[in-house]
């Protein structure tokens, strides 16, 4: 029975979504409805998921703070690729991405404290 619903009617000809509204309020309330969450971060140039209020973690982060976008204080990190010849991964800690973290710095140093305790 509501407008534009595409969903199942399931109670008293309402989906359940627009029979909480009824149940609730009395009334369907459309202000009260999300609208569909864009995909990338609205700031140009920022291709990010979204977050919150249409920008990605770090854009809602800036605003949040300091009440409104600051490019000065956005961080710029010296190393975004992994290390390793060839590998486009961007980096996670020690400028390795995670595959090479793990297989070439983690692993190993694991294995060697494993080793001590057992003996």
């Amino acid at each position: 029975m509501a407008p534009n619903c595409g969903n199942d009617a399931r109670t008293n000809g309402y989906c359940p979504k627009h029979y909480r509204q009824i149940r609730r309020y009395g009334r369907l309330t459309p202000e009260r409805e999300y609208s569909a969450r864009p995909d990338a971060c609205s700031v140009p140039g920022c291709g990010k998921r979204v977050i919150a209020k249409m920008l990605c973690f770090k854009h809602y982060q800036q605003v949040r703070r300091y009440g409104r976008l600051r490019p000065d204080k956005e961080r710029t990190y010296g190393r975004t690729g992994c290390v390793v010849p060839g590998c486009t991964s961007p980096h996670l800690a020690r400028g390795y991405c995670t595959r090479h973290y793990m297989s070439e710095y983690y692993s190993p140093r694991h294995a060697a404290k494993t080793r001590q305790v057992a003996a």
